[in-house]
């Protein structure tokens, strides 16, 4: 949902680009901060990013709460002063007085002199769904940044940050499971659809989904938004549902489609998806019983079957979310 209020720290990556955007917007000063290089183990990836305003607010997380306020009072001094500079913490680091408890160092790059113009254009193709490059150039005299819309390589001295888009999940079905899914689902920063014959069901994940579709009868299944960073969950009772919906699935780029039931409710639908065409390519791919591990109540099932989802993606993206 557009609307979620979440603590600073738990915002999503687009979201730190729009802090940034919208106080510059209002003629407000702003710096975005970047990690761009780890020795050692730390709770944050290379690339994680904190936006900070002029008056010490703050969008994203660079670490567990063990910088937040340093890099907050250095942004401050670094927007005064008007000069992008790069921070040392941890280990080779002058500042004695911050520790780091995971050990080893981190190098940070304060940008104070963003481009308002790039930040829309990377805001635009996040919001599009379209993976993107912002490549931050410290030699640069003013913005350090620019936004490409394909991979990069990064060159000498410039650091590559590669965004691509929110996990979106398809959610089809009734009951508890369900709402119990969107919950988590908005939790997690989730892009939400719910896809219900149901109309109490819709009502119940009203507050927590981006998107709600009625389905009318099993065989007319709507155009959802299936993509490659989409996984689809079945969690419908009624089986005589889910058999088009699992095989338009199947046939679409989502990385993911699981579908819930008992080993034996899978050998039938693998039969009728068989009947209805679905090749053994199709069908290696649906993953049944959904979830890693399992579950007879709504919560705990959510649980592990979102944590399959979050597994499965991460490992396409090679550790990257």
């Amino acid at each position: 949902m557009s609307d979620r209020h979440l603590p600073p720290g738990l915002t999503g990556d687009l979201d730190v680009l729009a802090f940034a955007e919208a106080e510059l917007a209002a003629g407000r000063p702003a710096a975005l901060i970047t990690i761009v290089s780890l020795d050692g183990p730390f709770s944050r990836p290379l690339g994680a990013q904190l936006a900070v305003a002029g008056d010490k607010r703050f969008a994203g997380s660079i670490s567990g709460g063990c910088l937040e306020q340093a890099l907050t009072e250095e942004a401050q001094i670094a927007m005064k002063e008007g000069t992008n500079r790069t921070l040392r913490y941890g280990t080779g680091s002058p500042y004695l007085d911050v520790r780091l408890p995971c050990g080893g160092g981190i190098d940070l790059y304060v940008d104070v002199n963003v481009d308002r113009a790039a930040l829309q254009s990377a805001i635009a193709l996040g919001r599009a769904r379209r993976s993107f490059s912002l490549v931050f150039d410290p030699a640069s005299a003013r913005s350090s940044l620019r936004v490409e819309d394909e991979q990069v390589d990064a060159q000498p001295g410039a650091f590559v940050r590669r965004f691509n888009p929110k996990l979106r999940i398809v959610l089809a079905g009734r009951g508890w499971e369900i709402v119990a899914m969107s919950q988590l689902a908005q939790t997690a920063d989730c892009e939400l659809v719910v896809a219900s014959q149901e109309s109490a069901t819709l009502e119940f994940c009203r507050p927590y989904a981006d998107q709600l579709i009625q389905l009318t009868v099993p065989r007319a299944v709507p155009d959802l938004p299936l993509d490659a960073d989409t996984a689809v969950a079945c969690l419908f009772h009624e089986h005589e549902w889910e058999a088009q919906l699992l095989l338009n699935a199947l046939r679409s780029p989502a990385f993911y489609v699981g579908a819930l039931g008992s080993r034996q409710t899978q050998r039938r639908r693998v039969e009728v998806l068989e009947a209805l065409g679905a090749t053994p390519e199709e069908l290696a791919r649906l993953k049944a019983p959904i979830g890693l591990f399992p579950s007879q109540d709504p919560r705990s099932l959510a649980m592990s079957a979102l944590a399959e989802i979050v597994k499965i993606r991460t490992a396409s993206r090679g550790g990257a979310q």
